[in-house]
């Protein structure tokens, strides 16, 4: 949905896990479809940092080097999605004993201002995150078209 400028600029950026900092290429391949995806959080706390790719003539070769703070990009994206959602989404009006399976490598889920606050003002909800990884992986499998593929932050 974004034009080409826009397209290539996040083609070379990674995003930076808050907790163990695993870096993820923004644009990458889904493991299972196929199809370009992106990878992205835009909570405070699962996003420590943006990672811009250096210019290497070889995409397969490039690497995150430049960072940018978490805002920079989040803002586009948040703003982004609240534009679409009515187009790429699915709002849900979570009643008692709703349940939904999602796909986390390839689907955007989005919590709207509010539904975050205290149980007293929007009430009880759980989350169980179940994340499946084939046998001896240790991240998700986000591997780009061009080579490029997640890897630890040291």
């Amino acid at each position: 949905m974004q034009d080409e400028k826009t397209k290539a600029r996040w083609d070379k950026l990674w995003f930076v896990t808050g907790r163990e900092q695993y870096a993820h290429p923004m644009v990458y391949k889904h493991a299972d479809r196929g199809d370009a995806t992106m990878m992205f959080h835009c909570g405070a706390p699962f996003c420590a940092a943006w990672a811009m790719d250096d210019d290497h003539p070889d995409p397969a070769q490039r690497q995150a080097k430049k960072l940018l703070p978490p805002s920079s990009v989040q803002r586009e994206l948040t703003s982004l999605l609240d534009e679409a959602i009515d187009k790429i989404g699915v709002k849900m009006k979570w009643e008692a004993g709703d349940f939904a399976i999602n796909d986390n490598l390839g689907n955007c889920h989005y919590a709207p201002p509010g539904t975050q606050s205290d149980r007293e003002r929007c009430g009880l909800r759980i989350l169980h995150r179940t994340t499946i990884l084939p046998r001896g992986e240790r991240l998700p499998p986000a591997l780009a078209e061009d080579g490029r593929q997640s890897f630890l932050v040291e």
